[in-house]
């Protein structure tokens, strides 16, 4: 196998994951969303990986930092899995989502091949630019088709599972379409700024669909995110050039008319019914408590997977009910057998009303990524990961000013939802390239000497000697 089919194949495998489902009727979200891209994940993406990581010292030794902090990140998850006792489920990761250790394997190695894929190819902001703004802007048009009404939700009526939502795209839930495209937002406007003249009418089309993609999955986090994104990208670059901005107002116009025209967005006031008004914390706010208490409890190697429905179950039933906005309680009787299970309770109100009452909106996982890493885990395997984003983002800053904005989206992403399967790996991989391409920068850097100044007759450099130093070098 060539090396450019290598690195070819890698982007492919890469940006087309989050295109990847299985339309049609099926029982369960997973056979949509979930088992399609592990095939392709374990199937494509891995040995696409591995093929470029293979040639490990043509990309240039990984900083002695990273070697610590992806180590010390694999090998804290491994004594927490193994010391917990939760067994395969610890390997595998909740079955709805499958994130656990091995596919931190993934992760970790995906980020390697970004490093060694950024440093060895040549040309590779052009490569990635083509990746981005083509397999980006399919993603980001199944969206917008949505908004339009065009396009369908597959396996919108399935029974049980991920629940997919309108506006989600390929990614089936509009909060992972809304934190995909957060993510490349900053990212697609910064590669496609160096593109030829020529291609820039592509380069706005795509921007566009992104931008108005973003704004239509009408969801707080991931709108927090790609403001915080282009904020970022705005003060790395010091500079706001309207050529290189305008396609990002376009796609809020034609958001705003969109949203107009069908009624698709949420409520866009501070109150409102079924959870959708800008200040409602649709059920997290007993996520978060259950898994601070949980953290306090179990610092070090953390609950096991999965976490946080034994943090939940292992709290008082009235704390949660109250917590979960459950008020009136005359009586309940929980119904979950399992402490593995989702809290669910049969409640009964001073009304005389009778309700089953699923805490968190059935949701399984923290929604703040870092503290799932903490409650899961324990702390250090929290703080590595901390590390390993803050690090690349401070890396690229210079370099590569777009691939850390667009991870500080995705930073900011993680405090309100889950780092999910259907787009992580991209993200993972714009770590790799963000540390590889400040690496290059500052080797480049220290290569270039100083042209030393001849002394002047007092034996100090004098300005005019200095600049005729340099002039002859």
């Amino acid at each position: 196998m060539s090396d450019p089919f290598k690195k070819r194949l890698l982007l492919v495998t890469l940006f087309g994951l989050p295109l990847v489902l299985l339309p049609g009727v099926a029982p369960t979200f997973e056979e949509t969303y979930l088992y399609p891209r592990l095939y392709w994940i374990y199937g494509l993406l891995v040995p696409a990986a591995l093929s470029v990581v293979w040639g490990w010292r043509a990309g240039g030794a990984f900083p002695k930092v990273g070697r610590w902090l992806l180590g010390g990140l694999l090998l804290w998850m491994l004594l927490s899995v193994l010391l917990t006792g939760t067994g395969w489920t610890g390997f595998w990761g909740q079955t709805d989502r499958a994130d656990g250790l091995l596919m931190h394997l993934v992760y970790v190695l995906v980020l390697l091949a970004g490093w060694c894929w950024t440093r060895r190819e040549a040309d590779w902001l052009a490569r990635l630019s083509g990746a981005v703004l083509l397999l980006g802007g399919l993603a980001a048009l199944s969206d917008v088709l949505q908004q339009l009404h065009i396009a369908g939700v597959p396996n919108q009526n399935a029974l049980s599972g991920v629940i997919a939502t309108p506006f989600g795209g390929t990614l089936g839930h509009r909060g992972y379409l809304g934190g995909y495209m957060a993510l490349l937002l900053p990212v697609a406007l910064w590669l496609g700024a160096g593109l030829p003249r020529v291609r820039q009418g592509w380069v706005a089309l795509t921007v566009t669909l992104i931008a108005w993609a973003w704004l239509g999955s009408a969801t707080r986090g991931a709108w927090l995110a790609g403001g915080a994104g282009l904020l970022c990208l705005l003060v790395l670059q010091r500079r706001f050039a309207w050529r290189q901005w305008w396609p990002v107002a376009l796609g809020a116009l034609l958001f705003a008319g969109s949203n107009a025209v069908f009624h698709n967005s949420r409520e866009l006031s501070l109150n409102g019914e079924n959870g959708q008004a800008l200040a409602d914390s649709s059920g997290r706010t007993v996520l978060w408590s259950s898994a601070l208490l949980g953290i306090k409890q179990k610092p070090l190697l953390g609950w096991g997977t999965p976490s946080l429905l034994q943090a939940m179950n292992a709290r008082p039933s009235e704390q949660l009910l109250a917590e979960n906005g459950t008020r009136d309680v005359k009586s309940f009787r929980k119904l979950n057998r399992s402490d593995e299970d989702l809290p669910a309770f049969q409640v009964t109100y001073t009304s005389g009303k009778r309700e089953r009452v699923l805490l968190g909106g059935g949701v399984d996982k923290v929604h703040n990524e870092y503290l799932d890493y903490a409650l899961t885990y324990g702390l250090p395997v929290a703080l590595a990961f901390i590390g390993l984003l803050g690090w690349a983002i401070w890396s690229g800053r210079a370099a590569a000013p777009g691939l850390s904005a667009g991870l500080v989206a995705f930073t900011v992403y993680l405090l309100t939802w889950p780092e999910v399967i259907r787009f992580a790996p991209i993200a993972w991989f714009f770590m790799g390239a963000a540390l590889a391409a400040g690496a290059s920068t500052r080797r480049a850097a220290a290569k270039v000497q100083p042209c030393p100044s001849p002394p002047s007759k007092n034996g100090t450099p004098s300005l005019s000697s200095s600049q005729e130093a340099t002039s002859r070098c």
